[in-house]
């Protein structure tokens, strides 16, 4: 009778190093795993806190199958993504990839890893994994996620990027989390390291990301997804709301003519705002006010006698807001400006929303900050119904679905041929605005003025429009528009715009972008439409003042979006020094901060406040 083969024998495939089977190896895991019991060694890192993961070195056995597995990777198709929550580089599902070496690391992966990791995780698994590969390069990022979907269960990640060091970004970065279970700081990087493999639970609070690639010359790739099981009981609190500080306008007369340039006072001026501000729900006002004024508050809004504090969640933003308590004394004037009633007039009379306190009894409200940013600082768009939204600084939206699915703004789409020189800054002509800085004189100077008024459009997609890009931004947008209209033919996963949140990942995107021929993202009737429009719709006024933005990249744009509506309107408020821009925006609209790349060298400052009638 023959001799039966030990189980350890049968596990074992040729192309993952031998030290993985032997029985010493896998009892020192399983114990230090199942008993939350840290450990560092030659080829094995268990990390517990703040979620468990494990980091395996020297994970395949032959380098030179590691080379052809990266050759292979440059014929498959890949995508360009870019949302508010990731920009990277992603090929499909490898499930049905030619490559003769990536169909045998997809089968080891399916089969033996996922064996491996079941007996000795003693989690259990089902025969699905999903897997792709990911590319990073210069400023690409994904931010804090919990991976925590469906029927997801462990995560992995198998790195393949030779000599990559912590000064080139792109580390696994984990949070922790508050006692809300929300995330808070990074408490732990993990280096890319080649030839490793990372694998963690998917649970309420693996909270990760992937940093800012921030080397010019390297490009991080990856082989990641998922392992699935059956599904798992959530643990996860109800989620607090972030309730913005409301305040009550200043019943305090404060003489705007010593704050406002001249002309934005006049009467053919703010007739011609409230025309733009009605018929595109925007205005964006150069030069606003006045120069030396202006530059004293420069001046004062980096000074050191400011107290600063970092705001969360990281999986909604990432910025710093001032204590109005210690503001130089100009600053605080400027402050107390936008919370007057005179302030309330003259945006009355900008836009007509009725912001003055009447003996009536109604009561408008105004939610402001002033806010620092730097490289690093972002808001995300997030699901208003379970998050309260916060008008002070975030980017909130309704969306439809599970608990924390985001909302994909738009992606830019390119194979990886196409990416490989891919330009830092985007130049497209100047926008027109209207600069006031010159003395208003006559009648026919002021016509002259009025006619400068920015025009630029907040548009709707049409057959015709599809490759316009907004007149208010400097950038080259057009490609957000691609994924409506490229045609590819890959498995993208979800079928709604709204699913996008916990579908992003390190391990890294499972089901990606919306498919952009899916039968939910079709065009509705236009009568349907114009019916539609006639529905009252309830909102708020933004008011954005910005500083030191000179040095800012001008990528970093404020966006407006409608993300349940595949022809949203989009609004781009470019990074500008003393342009007031005025957006109203109904409940369905979000407004977000882009992620600030690591080419932004200093802080720049937004005071955005948020008017609310009642």
């Amino acid at each position: 009778m023959a001799q039966v083969e030990p189980k350890e024998k049968k596990l074992k495939h040729c192309i993952i190093s031998d030290f993985m089977y032997s029985t010493d190896f896998q009892q020192l895991f399983s114990e230090h795993w199942c008993n939350l019991k840290e450990t560092k060694m030659n080829n094995l890192e268990i990390i517990t806190k703040p979620f468990r993961i494990c980091k395996i070195t020297n994970f395949l056995s032959n380098e030179e199958f590691m080379d052809e597995i990266k050759n292979e990777l440059l014929d498959v198709k890949s995508r360009r993504n870019s949302i508010d929550l990731y920009q990277f580089e992603q090929t499909n599902d490898l499930v049905n990839v030619d490559g003769e070496n990536l169909k045998l690391l997809y089968k080891t992966f399916q089969t033996d890893l996922a064996l491996w990791i079941e007996r000795n995780t003693k989690i259990e698994l089902n025969k699905t994994i999903t897997m792709s590969s990911s590319c990073y390069y210069d400023t690409d990022y994904l931010l804090c996620h919990d991976d925590d979907m469906d029927d997801r269960r462990i995560a992995f990640i198998l790195y393949l990027s030779k000599n990559w060091t912590r000064e080139d970004g792109g580390t696994l970065d984990l949070f922790d989390t508050d006692d809300n279970g929300l995330p808070r700081n990074i408490v732990k990087s993990l280096i890319p390291e080649y030839n490793s493999v990372v694998f963690f639970e998917v649970t309420d609070n693996s909270y990760h990301q992937v940093a800012e690639v921030t080397s010019p010359d390297k490009s991080r790739w990856s082989i990641n997804g998922w392992f699935h099981g059956p599904l798992r009981q959530t643990n996860r609190p109800p989620r607090p709301e972030i309730v913005p500080n409301y305040i009550k306008p200043i019943n305090t007369e404060i003489d705007l003519n010593d704050w406002v340039t001249k002309c934005y006072l006049t009467q053919n001026i703010m007739k011609e705002v409230n025309q733009n501000v009605e018929q595109e729900s925007f205005a964006f006002l150069s030069g606003f006010m006045k120069v030396d004024i202006y530059e004293k508050l420069v001046t004062e809004v980096s000074s050191d006698t400011i107290v600063w504090q970092k705001v969360g969640p990281a999986d909604i933003r990432n910025y710093e807001v001032a204590d109005e308590n210690s503001f130089p004394e100009l600053l605080k004037s400027f402050y107390n400006l936008f919370k007057s009633v005179s302030m309330c007039r003259l945006l009355k009379n900008y836009t007509e929303l009725d912001l003055i306190p009447e003996k009536d009894g109604s009561s408008p409200k105004i939610a402001i900050e002033l806010q620092r940013w730097s490289k690093g600082c972002y808001t995300i768009i997030y699901d208003k119904s379970a998050v309260n939204e916060s008008e002070a600084g975030n980017a909130a939206c309704t969306a439809q679905g599970g608990e924390m699915q985001g909302t994909a703004l738009g992606s830019g789409e390119k194979t990886s041929k196409e990416c490989d020189e891919k330009p830092m800054h985007s130049n497209v002509d100047k926008t027109v605005e209207l600069d006031c800085n010159s003395p208003v004189g006559n009648k026919e100077e002021e016509d002259y003025m009025l006619k400068k008024i920015l025009k630029a459009k907040c548009f709707q997609l049409t057959d015709k429009d599809l490759l316009r890009k907004p007149s208010l931004s400097n950038i080259d947008n057009s490609s957000l528009l691609e994924r409506y209209t490229d045609s590819d033919d890959s498995d993208i996963g979800d079928s709604s715009l709204l699913e996008r949140y916990t579908d992003s990942d390190e391990s890294d995107i499972g089901d990606y972008l919306s498919d952009p021929n899916d039968r939910s993202l079709e065009r509705s009737d236009p009568e349907d439409d114009a019916a539609d429009s006639n529905v009252a719709d309830s909102g708020s006024l933004d008011v954005i003042l910005q500083f030191h933005t000179n040095h800012v990249p001008e990528e970093h744009t404020i966006d407006y979006v409608d993300p349940k509506e595949q022809d949203a309107a989009l609004i781009h408020i470019p990074p500008k020094d003393n342009h007031l821009c005025i957006v109203y925006k109904v409940l369905s609209t979000c407004r977000f901060h882009k992620y600030v790349n690591h080419y932004c060298t200093d802080y720049f400052y937004n005071l955005i406040c948020t008017y609310y009638e009642q």
